[in-house]
């Protein structure tokens, strides 16, 4: 019986990472409408904190383990919560104060660029020319996006914004690196919703460092408790959980195409639900990182249309 209610389940692996790229690109409009009334590192750490401990009830039933058992595994943890939820979570919420969503999401379309980059002293990859322009390509889109004006000196808010953003991107990079010289057997799912709730932790100790207080719950809107119930539930723990299916079928690297589409859906919710338009610089931008982010994942790319092939062609 259950064989059979998978079989109906089923859904093509193609089909279930455009909809991760719209679980999680729709999430950037929310962030949008979250801080203009929610303290930015406040609503990053109840976002992770109660999608940590979703994620974590998930792997109890679906991993063979769910605590670590060695020092590795540990600092796997602290690696991946450390850099991967909180530093990158911390830059974007902060960064989202002074930019779109949309432009966000294109930022953030650099992970996979600047983690190319970082792996070349961290793991000893080379990397060539092609690589390199991918690299210089993706930061010229970044600084499209940060709308330089010549002549100026005072670092506009826009500019702070991509800053902040770029910067957590950079963090998220480095961690997804430096995770696989700690890696230990720990399951991926019993990994990340630890990992979530170190960030969580986190990013409440910055909130506490930067005097941030929760607003009363009878002041908050219900289009920004909408918000903040999508990007923790919907986004959040439900974006993981199929993120996890996908790593299983077509392989963590291939999963990271996700990326592409991201900044997609988050154009399509602003424009549709907060009648935001979209600027030409967003767009020029979109397309120097993503056409930086081809160069550099090119290989990737190739064995990934081959993999969505045979895994479209199969049950999970």
């Amino acid at each position: 019986m259950f064989e059979a209610i998978r079989t109906r389940l089923y859904v093509p692996a193609s089909l279930a990472i455009v909809a991760l790229g719209f679980l999680w690109g729709a999430g950037f409009p929310a962030i949008d409408v979250i801080v203009a009334q929610f303290p930015p590192l406040g609503a990053a750490g109840i976002r992770y904190g109660v999608s940590g401990c979703i994620v974590l009830a998930y792997a109890t039933f679906e991993t063979d383990r769910l605590l670590p058992q060695t020092r590795r595994e540990l600092l796997s943890i602290l690696v991946v919560g450390g850099f991967m939820f909180g530093g990158y979570q911390a830059g974007l919420y902060l960064g989202i104060q002074y930019v779109s969503g949309a432009v966000a999401s294109v930022v953030i379309t650099m992970s996979p660029v600047v983690a190319a980059l970082v792996a070349v002293p961290i793991l000893g990859e080379s990397r060539g020319s092609l690589d390199v322009a991918g690299f210089c390509l993706g930061l010229i889109g970044v600084l499209v996006l940060s709308k330089p004006t010549p002549g100026t000196t005072a670092l506009s808010a826009t500019a702070a914004g991509v800053g902040l953003v770029f910067l957590g991107t950079t963090l998220f990079a480095v961690g997804s690196v430096a995770v696989q010289v700690f890696d230990g057997g720990l399951p991926t799912e019993s990994l990340q919703g630890w990992a979530m709730l170190v960030g969580a932790a986190t990013l409440f100790s910055g909130g506490a460092l930067r005097g941030e207080s929760l607003p009363p719950l009878g002041s908050i809107s219900p289009v920004v408790l909408g918000s903040l119930l999508y990007v923790t539930l919907i986004g959040g723990a439900a974006g993981y959980l199929l993120y996890f299916r996908l790593v299983h079928r077509v392989g963590a690297t291939e999963t990271t195409l996700v990326a592409y589409l991201e900044p997609v859906a988050a154009a399509v919710v602003s424009v549709l639900l907060l009648g935001r338009g979209v600027e030409i610089t967003t767009v020029v931008g979109f397309v120097a990182v993503a056409s930086g982010f081809t160069l550099v994942s090119r290989r990737t790319l190739r064995r990934s249309v081959s993999k969505f092939r045979t895994a479209d062609g199969r049950g999970p």
